[in-house]
């Protein structure tokens, strides 16, 4: 089966302030405090998803990751080797408070949905299967500003789980929402798999990568690496044990030089 969407040997390159250690006494700044430098966010990154199949994508740093992934849904460039995107890409996001501060449950719906790109008619279409599946299906008229984060990232999900896309990206969203709810999302989410939808799942939880993996890979500043899902637990385990992120030089190889 030929895959929907590829990195080959791709990488990003981003840029990040660093403090000037030299400061000279009694000489006036007419200067930043800071030097810009340039740094790989990723590189020598080869992944592959295909229809019916679910990518685990972990790091140290999860800027490497929130940018391969946002790279594949069309919102940054590449700037070293070559990627294919799917025809149709979801990554879920779920609205801020400040859009939807005025409008009710059935409004919240359909303007995430256009945000989308979806149709008119697809979103009539959608407004009453997303309303079931964020459990909000009685609530349609009433304010979302009532309802709070944990309603608004459900409908998000169901907006995502009934969305004619053929490839969704979870940023670490792969379970969100109130207590019920996150128990049904990897379910929900092995269901988008199972229907021949392609899923990439950016994830710091060993139980969602083990949970809806059937491949995945580790990025790093230097060079990624393809691994198994069980290999991919085991790095977010050793990752959660090993602590904080450590800086220096005897370290370099786990590229965990900071983000943007």
């Amino acid at each position: 089966m030929n895959p929907l969407a590829t990195f080959s040997h791709a990488g990003m390159e981003g840029t990040r302030l660093r403090k000037k250690r030299q400061i000279i006494k009694g000489v006036p700044r007419m200067m930043g405090s800071h030097d810009r430098e340039s740094y790989w966010v990723f590189r020598e990154l080869n992944a592959e998803v295909g229809p019916g199949e679910a990518l685990i994508m972990v790091s140290r740093n999860p800027v490497r990751t929130n940018a391969a992934a946002r790279a594949w849904a069309g919102l940054l460039p590449i700037d070293q080797g070559e990627m294919t995107r799917a025809p149709s890409v979801l990554l879920l996001a779920s609205p801020q408070p400040r859009w939807v501060r005025e409008l009710s449950v059935e409004q919240t719906i359909r303007m995430l949905a256009g945000i989308y790109g979806l149709r008119d008619a697809q979103i009539d279409q959608m407004v009453q299967p997303v309303a079931r599946t964020a459990m909000v299906d009685g609530l349609l008229h009433r304010s979302i500003e009532d309802l709070g984060k944990q309603i608004r990232d459900q409908i998000a999900f169901g907006v995502a789980r009934h969305a004619p896309v053929s490839m969704i990206i979870f940023d670490h969203t792969a379970t969100m929402g109130t207590r019920p709810f996150r128990e049904t999302c990897l379910d929900q989410v092995i269901a988008l798999r199972e229907s021949g939808k392609a899923v990439v799942v950016v994830t710091d939880k060993p139980r969602v990568a083990l949970g809806v993996g059937t491949s995945a890979v580790i990025i790093r500043g230097k060079k990624s690496q393809q691994v198994s899902v069980v290999e991919a637990a085991e790095f977010l385990v050793r990752d959660r044990v090993r602590g904080p992120k450590k800086t220096s030089a005897r370290f370099e190889e786990e590229e965990d030089d900071p983000g943007f």
